[in-house]
């Protein structure tokens, strides 16, 4: 089967976009593999449809492919052992990410980059290990969201793709969208019904998440951003919602959520502002202000800005130890403290944990000697389980210590500090889809990281005349919406916890759910689901 002329643009296009993501033809790609229990739903709307075509498709070297709407593999099938080993050897194994940054022009990344049909022959295929294969790809749209669910691939070891590919595979599709239709539309009547008993009393934000289903009444519309929803489905997914979170707008709210029986991955919020909360990057120093004071924690995380609010930014001495040390200017802390005594301004000592130990002793002096009547000595060190024992002795002289968690400890108030940074853009505000992809990471770098991306992504925004920041527009490495890196870290740290308690309890599993504090069918069930002990 030949490609169309507005087929050879789809995938002159898609080259492009695989070199830009820095594959060459000749690379063979690890699979990026991730956790596909979140596809549940489409496996189950597909199974029997693909078991039935697996019948059709038995004695032919062909495949049936189906990725979920992140592009990840979470079915094949085929009836030859030769294309069976073929497709193992190119990295088609479940969980496999096929987006096109992973594993350039296929009719499984592609056809959802385009959200249409894409008949990609052997050589049109970007890498070179595909080029044995045709494909014809086809977007699998829910019928209730529009949104696109999965893609179904039919895969030939042919140069051109037989043309009867084409119907049988719209036939399966269509099978499947039906499936996903009768079961979204029981799952929605019951988080539906969920919501509407919550939302009985008009005095309470309430918002509900299902699969692909988001509501809200009057009160909860006014509160949550689109990057809150992103927030809430995360909590969601991970089983692990806080009585308090942070929203976009820097109003922190109680909540409590409630699980939707038999449907996964869905709730029914209640959130009740706290109004006298203040937004997550504003910093108040309390009415009296101890002597000497510690901040704590990792570079970015914000430690200088509160030393510096303790002190008063326009009336305070700053030292700042990491660009002395760069610059190899020596730091004289006598005659610095001495000066801020004389003028009456409080100091910062930024980055006290990298003094040397004569200059640790000096300031431990200061810091004891320190009274409530003086202006503040404020010492900015890493976070306290890192430091060495003079920076550690420093810090336990201070009347007043406050340790600030990193960046990747604070995904309920990641889409406000987002939103806050890009209060400084003129009407730009993040999308869910940004919000969703930014959540996934790790930010090793923090706060500075994240200004980092978001200033790229407002600008790629600006660029295209856009009010709102979409995935997009981040830096490639954070486009991913796919929260398999974060829950796969989850199910990795469970395992190791399980292992670890029946090593301990040498293998006594009712010893080791005691130690767990799990009953022993809970640690059963689990010990089904990650497969342990198999």
């Amino acid at each position: 089967m030949s490609t169309s002329p507005t087929q050879r643009t789809v995938i002159a296009a898609s080259w492009q976009r695989a070199r830009e993501w820095g594959l060459t033809p000749d690379d063979r790609p690890e699979p990026v593999v991730g956790d596909i229990a979140s596809a549940d739903p489409l496996l189950d709307a597909a199974r029997p449809i693909l078991a039935r075509a697996a019948q059709t498709l038995h004695g032919t070297p062909t495949a049936l492919l189906l990725v979920d709407h992140r592009s990840r593999l979470v079915a094949r099938v085929s009836a030859d052992a030769t294309l069976e080993r073929t497709l193992a050897e190119v990295g088609a194994v479940a969980g496999a990410s096929f987006s096109e940054a992973s594993m350039g022009t296929t009719a499984l990344g592609t056809t959802a980059e385009v959200r249409g049909d894409v008949i990609i022959n052997a050589e049109e295929h970007y890498l070179e290990q595909f080029r044995s294969l045709s494909c014809f790809g086809q977007p699998i749209i829910h019928p209730s969201t529009r949104r696109v669910a999965g893609v179904l691939c039919m895969t030939q070891v042919a140069a051109r793709l037989n043309p009867l590919s084409v119907p049988l595979v719209r036939g399966v599709v269509d099978d499947i969208a039906e499936r996903l239709l009768s079961r979204s539309s029981s799952d929605h009547r019951l988080v539906i019904a969920a919501y509407e008993q919550a939302a009985e009393r008009r005095d309470t934000a309430v918002a509900a998440i299902g699969d692909d289903l988001q509501l809200s009444n009057a009160l909860a519309a006014q509160l949550l951003a689109p990057g809150d929803f992103g927030t809430l489905r995360l909590l969601v997914e991970q089983n692990d919602v806080p009585p308090m979170i942070t929203l976009v707008s820097g109003v922190t709210v109680d909540v409590e959520a409630i699980r939707v029986r038999s449907v996964r991955h869905a709730a029914v919020f209640r959130l009740r502002p706290r109004l006298e909360a203040l937004p997550p990057t504003s910093v108040s120093p309390p009415p009296a202000v101890a002597p000497t004071w510690a901040v704590c924690g990792e570079p970015g995380t914000g430690r200088t800005t509160r030393a510096l609010a303790v002190t008063g930014r326009e009336s305070s001495v700053t030292v700042d130890v990491p660009a002395a040390l760069i610059d190899g200017t020596p730091v004289d802390l006598a005659a610095v403290l001495r000066e801020s005594r004389s003028r009456g301004q409080g100091v910062v000592i930024d980055g006290a944990d990298l003094l040397d130990e004569r200059s640790l002793a000096l300031l431990q002096s200061a810091v004891a000697a320190r009274t409530g009547g003086e202006p503040p000595i404020v010492v900015v060190t890493g976070p306290p389980d890192t430091l060495g024992p003079g920076a550690a002795a420093l810090v336990a002289r201070c009347r007043r210590r406050t340790t600030l968690p990193p960046l990747r400890q604070r995904s309920t108030e990641l889409a406000a500090l987002c939103q806050d940074f890009l209060r400084t853009e003129p009407r730009l505000e993040l999308g869910a889809d940004a919000a969703d992809a930014l959540l996934c990471h790790e930010w090793p770098g923090n706060l500075h990281e994240l200004a980092m991306v978001l200033g790229d992504a407002a600008e790629s925004a600006r660029g295209r005349g856009s009010r709102t920041v979409a995935v997009n527009d981040l830096p490639s490495a954070y486009r991913s919406t796919s929260r398999a890196s974060k829950l796969l870290g989850l199910e990795q740290a469970e395992r190791a916890a399980i292992v670890a308690a029946l090593e301990s309890a040498d293998g006594n599993k009712s010893h080791a759910a005691k130690a767990l504090g799990i009953s022993r069918t809970t640690l059963y069930s689990r010990l089904r689901a990650l497969g342990i002990g198999r």
